[in-house]
C-alpha cells in the first residue's frame, strides 16, 4: 500500500513538473515580439479520450502546426492582419494576428496514432484518443524443486 502512494506522489510531482515547463516555455515565447496574441482554449475529457478546442477564426488550415512529445501538445500557427486595401485607419483593432503558440499537458496516456485534428467554423478541434491499456499474458513456469 505504502508503495502505490509512494508512485503516485512521484507521478503527480513528475506532472506538476511537466505543467511548470511548460508554463515557462510558454512565458519565454510569450516574451519574443513574434507572438502576438493567444488564442482561447476549451480542453475536456471524456470517455474516450480528450479533446481540445482552439478559437481560431481567419486562420488558414495550412498555416497551423500540431506536434506531439510525450505529454506535451503543441499548437501554432499564423492568423494574416487585415487586407490593406481601402483602409484609412482603424477606429479599433482588438482582434489579435500573428503568430501563436499554446503549450498543453495532457493529463491521461494518450494513443500518438489515433490523434485527430479538424477545423470547422473557426474552431480547431484535436481528438486525442485514450491510450488503451496493455495486457500482456505472462505465462507461469514450474519451479525446478532441488
Amino acid at each position: 500500500m505504502h508503495r502505490l502512494i509512494r508512485i503516485r506522489i512521484i507521478r503527480d510531482f513528475e506532472h506538476l513538473e511537466e505543467r511548470w515547463r511548460c508554463r515557462l516555455d510558454h512565458l519565454g515565447e510569450s516574451n519574443r515580439a513574434s507572438i502576438h496574441f493567444r488564442p482561447a482554449a476549451d480542453f475536456y475529457e471524456t470517455a474516450q479520450g480528450l479533446v481540445l478546442r482552439l478559437e481560431l477564426a481567419g486562420v488558414k488550415p495550412d498555416s497551423l502546426s500540431l506536434s506531439l512529445a510525450g505529454q506535451e501538445l503543441v499548437v501554432k500557427g499564423r492568423r494574416q492582419p487585415p487586407p490593406p486595401e481601402d483602409i484609412r485607419r482603424f477606429i479599433r483593432l482588438e482582434m489579435g494576428f500573428g503568430d501563436f503558440e499554446r503549450c498543453f499537458i495532457l493529463p491521461i496516456p494518450i494513443d500518438p496514432q489515433g490523434v485527430q485534428a479538424r477545423f470547422l467554423d473557426g474552431i480547431l478541434i484535436i481528438d486525442l484518443p485514450r491510450k488503451a491499456p496493455q495486457v500482456r499474458q505472462i505465462p507461469v513456469k514450474q519451479a525446478d524443486q532441488e
